[in-house]
């Protein structure tokens, strides 16, 4: 069924060009979340021995601290850094966890710590400033895009699709196996059912 929308302006509308496309999708989506895009096999290698060593360390440091109710969660973020397939996200979240657990939890200062501490933050700066790079370029594309006449042609095609509501064709098929499809028509949705008295 046909409705009335206010609409903004076509400046308004080319002004909202950089909001949109930022807030479209999150930066880190628009880059690979594979590791092996931002470190090289050694130095993941070396990350996954890292973490591995600093969960053993940290499991004894509980045990001496006497606080040992933290192991299953140092060992689940153990278990999550020694994965193959974690995208970056979860191996950064599980190297913080098991830095913060081992920090926190168990006082401990390794050199180990320390180096997993220096490549948990390359990983996630070079992730980030890769996905920043990313949506700059996406934003600059994307205002470039709604300056033109064609951007506004699509734009006005989209409102008048959005104010004719949706529609619906019918496609018939007759007995001897042809088929037709009729002229596209506006949606009615069907009627609620009657309730019994």
């Amino acid at each position: 069924m046909p409705r009335t929308v206010t609409w903004p302006t076509r400046d308004q509308w080319q002004a909202e060009a950089e909001r949109s496309e930022r807030t479209s999708r999150a930066a880190l989506t628009r880059v690979s979340s594979d590791p092996a895009k931002w470190l090289t096999p050694e130095e993941l290698t070396e990350a996954r021995r890292l973490a591995a060593a600093v969960v053993r360390q940290a499991r004894k440091a509980l045990a001496t601290a006497g606080n040992v109710a933290h192991r299953p969660t140092l060992n689940e973020h153990g278990r999550e850094a020694a994965t193959d397939h974690a995208e970056v996200i979860d191996l950064t979240y599980a190297w913080w966890s098991i830095l913060r657990i081992a920090a926190e939890q168990g006082n401990l200062s390794t050199p180990e710590t320390e180096r997993l501490r220096a490549v948990h933050t390359d990983l996630s700066a070079k992730h980030r400033q890769a996905a920043q790079a990313a949506e700059d370029e996406a934003v600059r594309r994307a205002v470039e895009y709604r300056a033109t006449e064609d951007a506004w042609q699509e734009e006005l095609t989209r409102r008048a699709r959005v104010e004719r509501g949706p529609q619906v064709t019918v496609i018939t098929v007759h007995g001897d196996g042809t088929s037709t499809v009729s002229d596209p028509r506006p949606y009615e949705p069907p009627a609620p059912p009657r309730r019994r008295r």
